[in-house]
């Protein structure tokens, strides 16, 4: 299966590229746009990394991504898989640079993959850094 395309404005992820992939979690109006549109109650949190510089290429589920600059995981809660064991749900995004667009990223995902169901939320690095605002 393709994953879905979405594109992004850089700005949204500039404060998360400008971390060299040390990992952020994104927090309010810290989400992209594109995110905002899943409960809040349901999203229990959204972690994500990446650089501009040297982007890269990147091969997942048989597809290859070029121009890959940073990638997001976003946990939420669903009720569908309670009875599975399995309540929270990883979705995958890959980032890559938009070859028509300078000013914007396109979004890959939600990718599947062995971790997409489980059955607790991960430890979070100690000090991880909060973006509330993409702004700056």
């Amino acid at each position: 299966m393709t994953p879905k395309i979405k594109r992004m404005p850089k700005k949204e992820f500039d404060k998360v590229a400008n971390r060299s992939w040390v990992p952020v979690m994104l927090s309010g109006e810290g989400r992209p746009n594109w995110i905002r549109g899943i409960p809040d109650d349901k999203v229990k949190f959204i972690l994500a990394s990446g650089t501009y510089i040297a982007p890269r290429l990147v091969e997942l589920n048989g597809i290859t991504y070029s121009g890959a600059v940073g990638g997001m995981d976003v946990y939420r809660y669903d009720e569908n898989d309670i009875s599975r064991g399995y309540p929270i749900n990883k979705d995958h995004y890959i980032l890559v640079l938009d070859s028509k667009e300078d000013n914007a990223l396109l979004v890959h995902g939600p990718l599947k993959d062995h971790e997409h169901w489980i059955s607790q939320l991960p430890d979070l690095p100690d000090g991880i850094e909060i973006i509330e605002d993409s702004e700056d």
